[in-house]
């Protein structure tokens, strides 16, 4: 199985040959928030990431997609587990009998942030999430789709089966110690009392979110390999699945090691 990290140079070597045939360039930062009732309070936690996506004519004609930050971690105090909203969405895996069923499904995009059917219902129109290089006799559409949703302004409330992957540690300084957490359950991972308060997404023009180095300091040490120390395995235990790229894509962990 190719590694995350081979898989980025060869996504790398992808886009700078498809630089040669860019055109036009949209995008959108959007602002995740995240607000929990604890036994000492509401807690309350925001994280803006940046999405921008570009018409390519190599390898195919299409759009591609490029992510920007970081996850969100929310600390919920004393002696408790952070509460971490992962980048990307890949530990539910969707079954649907046909392709509009399995479209149906996604709330949030393997890793380009809000899924198309979340902004679909929150702005109105075809939305601007990506997945990928698309075939596109509509790319004109979904880019001017794009800016439009990038000048929205003001919070709308979603609800937890709508976030990207949760996860918690049971020791925040041992990444092999990550465990899932069940949008529909906190309590089960995160201890009695811990409930939803409220979870809004909002378009923002607010700067990038730094510095989840400074909570999980192992996290610059694992851009090479998964939580669990491999590069490889059969991809079963969560330490062997998740890695520095679904808590990081700020571009910045290689030079902070």
């Amino acid at each position: 199985m190719i590694s995350r990290s081979l898989f980025g140079l060869v996504a790398s070597a992808v886009i700078a040959l498809a630089a040669a045939g860019c055109g036009r360039t949209e995008g959108y930062r959007y602002k995740l928030t995240l607000a929990v009732n604890t036994p000492d309070g509401v807690k309350r936690g925001s994280s803006v990431v940046e999405v921008v996506f570009w018409n390519v004519s190599i390898p195919e004609r299409g759009i591609m997609h490029k992510l920007r930050g970081e996850a969100l971690h929310l600390d919920l105090g004393s002696g408790a587990r952070p509460l971490i909203a992962l980048l990307t969405s890949q530990l539910h895996p969707k079954y649907a009998a046909t392709q509009f069923e399995y479209q149906k499904a996604i709330r949030w995009s393997r890793d380009a942030g809000p899924g198309d059917n979340i902004l679909s219902e929150l702005y109105g129109q075809p939305s601007a999430a990506g997945t990928g290089v698309r075939t596109t006799s509509w790319s004109a559409n979904f880019m001017d789709n794009v800016a439009r949703i990038a000048r929205m302004r003001g919070p709308h409330k979603i609800a937890p089966a709508d976030l990207p992957d949760l996860v918690t540690f049971a020791d925040s300084s041992d990444p092999k110690s990550v465990i899932l957490v069940d949008p529909n359950d906190p309590q089960a991972t995160l201890g009695p009392n811990i409930t939803w308060h409220e979870i809004t997404l909002e378009m923002t023009d607010e700067p990038i979110t730094t510095g989840i180095t400074t909570k999980l300091r192992w996290l610059p040490a694992y851009v090479d390999k998964n939580l669990d120390g491999s590069n490889h395995g059969p991809k079963k235990e969560l330490a062997n699945i998740l890695n520095s790229f679904d808590f990081d894509q700020s571009g910045d962990l290689k030079g902070s090691r």
